[in-house]
């Protein structure tokens, strides 16, 4: 007779994986495996390690920057005040040497008076003051004129340069008249300083001077410095005005550099 197969069990298969689990458990892992196993954990410890110690630096350096940018703060909020105080003291020895020069002058004037002599001589210098002044009077109205004709010709040619330079232009299909600049050589300080006085403008050092390296504005009142006709430019297409300016002096090189914004860009 034919024997019968053996009797399976329902869940053989799920034995049978079981099984092949607990062996692959009991199984050590290889030698070799083992090994990169230590050196990855040895690099990885590493890493997290110099990654901790820099960031402790990090946080390290960023308080002493903290530090020392507090220190920098309060060094110039001190020299702001030492600068204020020394300008103060100047002004206050300038006060008093006039003091004692008018104080001399009166001794002296004093010491002539005692005699005839010193009486006579006392009023001829008096009469030479009087022409002294009178000439230096006259001289510095000449001046004031030649400055403000120097004043008037440095705007007419820088309004006419800046009028000159607002060339309209099609871009994007719209007119426009895009920004621009102009420089000039040869301009003076007194020059540079009048011409900008007409308008309100905002100044960097804000109480600036001749020794200055470079002095720098802004304003929205270039019509007021150069007229109104020369801070517009178009065509029949459109017309654009300066609604912004920039300017750049050095007193040192007596350049100076002026550019410009459109209300059309």
């Amino acid at each position: 007779a034919t024997p019968s197969p053996a009797t399976k069990r329902p869940n053989d298969h799920l034995y049978a994986a079981l099984d092949q689990h607990e062996a692959q458990v009991d199984t050590p892992a290889p030698v070799a495996k083992r090994h990169r196993t230590s050196v990855r954990d040895k690099a990885a410890s590493a890493l997290a390690a110099e990654a901790a110690k820099l960031k402790a630096e990090h946080e390290v350096a960023e308080v002493q920057a903290a530090e020392a940018e507090h220190e920098a703060a309060e060094a110039m909020a001190h020299a702001k005040e030492l600068g204020q105080r020394s300008a103060e003291l100047k002004v206050a020895a300038q006060k008093m040497k006039e003091k004692v020069e008018q104080a001399m002058k009166q001794a002296e004037r004093a010491e002539l008076e005692r005699t005839a002599q010193g009486r006579a001589l006392a009023k001829q210098q008096d009469k030479a003051a009087k022409k002294e002044a009178q000439e230096a009077a006259r001289i510095e109205k000449q001046n004031d004129k030649n400055e403000a004709a120097a004043t008037r010709t440095a705007v007419k040619d820088m309004g006419d340069a800046i009028k000159g330079s607002m060339r309209i232009a099609k871009i994007g299909g719209l007119w426009s008249v895009p920004p621009g600049n102009v420089s000039f050589r040869g301009v003076k300080f007194s020059t540079f300083k009048a011409v900008f006085a007409r308008g309100r403008c905002k100044f960097s050092p804000e109480n600036y001077c001749p020794s200055d390296p470079t002095i720098s504005l802004i304003t929205k009142d270039a019509a007021s410095i150069f007229g109104s006709t020369k801070v517009c430019g178009g065509s029949m297409y459109a017309t654009f005005t300066i609604t912004k300016m920039q300017a750049t002096y050095t007193p040192a090189k007596e350049h100076l550099t002026i550019s410009y914004d459109t209300d059309g860009f």
